[in-house]
């Protein structure tokens, strides 16, 4: 059985989603709103409750890409990819990126569906696909929050989150290099982002150097009409 997106629409009425770029204040600004009017801030990080309790669930035949195993056996080698090789692999296996979001995103919605019977629900969760979340949501509770790459390569690295991720390109060769490789992937990345915005019609703000989180916080109250 298929649950239709008007259903989850309806289901879905309680809740705003964020989306957008890398480091564009997403949780941030989630958490903002959730302190100051006592909403939940739900994060698709991994660490949600009940998060173990659907791995546990994952079926290969009804999850088949998210049940696949990916670990990287060679950093170095998966580092060394040059843009246009990392660019290709993108392409040829777009389909099943795609299809593995969508198996991880059901997971994240039924929880959100849960908590928002009561309360609204800010939802952080990452969805590329614009045209979906406009099938399940209205446009007005959804906001995009955008940095420009300067500021993505400013702060994606210093975020403790990351460090993993920072640490691993640290300690290969030429490391100079790969970062380098890096931050054009995420320009890149950060362009497809602001078209589709732009193509989908939502609301986003774009943070710059003299953003705060009080004037966010003002923007994004005026949309959604929670001003008190």
């Amino acid at each position: 059985m298929l649950i239709a997106n008007n259903i989850l629409k309806r289901s879905l009425e309680n809740v705003y989603f964020f989306v957008g770029t890398a480091c564009g204040g997403k949780t941030t600004m989630c958490r903002a709103l959730a302190e100051k009017y006592g909403f939940i801030h739900f994060n698709d990080n991994w660490n949600e409750p009940n998060w173990n309790d659907w791995e546990a669930l994952r079926d290969p035949v009804y999850q088949p890409y998210s049940t696949k195993k990916h670990g990287v056996r060679d950093w170095e080698a998966h580092f060394s990819r040059t843009v246009e090789e990392v660019l290709a692999d993108e392409e040829e296996n777009k389909d099943a990126h795609h299809a593995e979001a969508m198996e991880n995103i059901a997971f994240s919605l039924v929880e959100i569906i849960k908590l928002s019977q009561h309360k609204k629900v800010l939802a952080d969760i990452w969805i590329e696909d614009f045209d979906f979340l406009l099938e399940i949501s209205d446009r007005s509770h959804i906001a995009c929050l955008l940095a420009p790459i300067e500021l993505i390569i400013r702060d994606y690295y210093q975020r403790a989150d990351h460090a993993d991720f920072t640490r691993c390109i640290q300690g290969l060769k030429n490391p100079e290099e790969k970062f380098k490789t890096q931050n054009e992937l995420f320009r890149i990345g950060a362009e497809k982002t602001v078209e589709k915005a732009k193509s989908a019609q939502l609301f986003t703000i774009l943070r710059s150097e003299d953003s705060t989180v009080e004037k966010t916080l003002l923007q994004l109250e005026k949309y959604f009409g929670l001003e008190k």
